[in-house]
């Protein structure tokens, strides 16, 4: 067993304000509608982009992943994503988990999870194996549920916005509702800039 312990960690893009609360909108009209099963819903500071989900990862380890991480944001633009509907997992005749589908406008977002992925396979971190799903998660049910009627009954306007912002996560699952503590924070874009907890 490792001295420093373990993290459970992950590293995502947070999404910009305006394109977030847009997002919102459809959300409050599931929330409020009488097919909407028992959930538990992500608050809006909480939602973001999953690149990658390092699991339990090794205390120590986390240097070398803020590193790799910020080698990465230094020549990366902000992606631009789009949202305009609605998915679940593992499917929608039995979901546990309720998204935004992302619009990977341009490719950027896969491109940067795939090298997010390299990166951490590089230090020794186990690869994903399922495909990546670009995904915004706004909802968890309490139990599997057919939300077929459900989402297709809310209409989702086309939303457009950047993530201008890669995070390096850590979760803390130890309470009901995961909580989240940036580890680090970094810009991408034009003006990027590195600040860590």
């Amino acid at each position: 067993m490792s001295l420093f312990g373990t993290v459970r960690a992950f590293a995502a893009l947070n999404v910009e304000v305006l394109a977030v609360r847009r997002v919102l909108e459809a959300v409050e009209r599931l929330r409020a509608h009488p097919l909407a099963p028992p959930a538990r819903w992500v608050t809006p500071t909480r939602m973001h982009v999953t690149l990658k989900f390092f699991g339990d990862t090794d205390a120590g380890l986390v240097p070398a992943l803020r590193d790799a991480l910020s080698a990465l944001a230094r020549d990366q633009p902000a992606p631009r994503l789009g949202f305009g509907s609605l998915g679940a997992f593992p499917s929608v005749e039995h979901a546990r988990v309720l998204f935004a589908v992302v619009d990977d406008m341009g490719g950027d977002t896969a491109r940067m999870a795939q090298a997010v992925e390299d990166g951490a396979a590089a230090l020794g971190v186990v690869r994903e194996a399922r495909p990546f799903v670009p995904h915004m998660t706004i909802a968890r049910t309490a139990s599997p549920a057919d939300v077929r009627s459900w989402i297709g009954s809310v209409a989702m306007e086309k939303v457009v916005g950047l993530a201008p912002e890669l995070v390096l996560y850590r979760s803390d699952i130890s309470r009901p509702g995961a909580e989240y503590e940036a580890l680090a924070r970094l810009a991408l874009g034009p003006r990027r800039s590195v600040k860590t907890h």
